[in-house]
């Protein structure tokens, strides 16, 4: 479970490495965030080798201290599935998203649940491991 100022580690191709939970995004004023669930977060730690190839504009977008959009794909909870089983990850991590909760960037790194590639098909589409 994530909550606001918690540290997360962004896995997508993006240079983006270490990102800060600003809020939940959702009702009732949530607080805490489960998995698959939408932040908004601060970017704070940069890959440098990665950010200088990048093109102008998107060194622009993935700068220290820009506002992005995240989506939680795993947590240090356990996560329960239909018939039962439970799956739990090492770290925190995330990837940045659009509007419509496409990823921004055309590849993720790491496993991603099954159940969030139906949910969401540009995130299947984008992962390279489907667990």
């Amino acid at each position: 479970m994530v909550q606001s100022k918690s540290y997360l580690i962004c896995t997508d191709k993006t240079s983006v490495v270490g990102v800060m939970c600003i809020k939940v995004v959702g009702p009732y004023k949530k607080k805490i965030a489960n998995l698959g669930e939408l932040l908004i977060v601060c970017v704070h730690k940069v890959n440098l080798k990665r950010y200088v190839n990048l093109k102008a504009r998107f060194q622009k977008r993935f700068r220290i201290g820009a506002l992005h959009r995240a989506l939680l794909i795993r947590s240090k909870v356990n996560f329960s599935r239909a018939r039962g089983a439970y799956i739990k990850f090492n770290q925190n991590n995330c990837i940045i998203v659009g509007k419509n909760f496409v990823p921004l960037s055309n590849k993720v790194f790491g496993p991603v649940l099954r159940e969030f590639c139906i949910k969401w098909p540009s995130l299947g589409c984008a992962a390279t491991c489907i667990i």
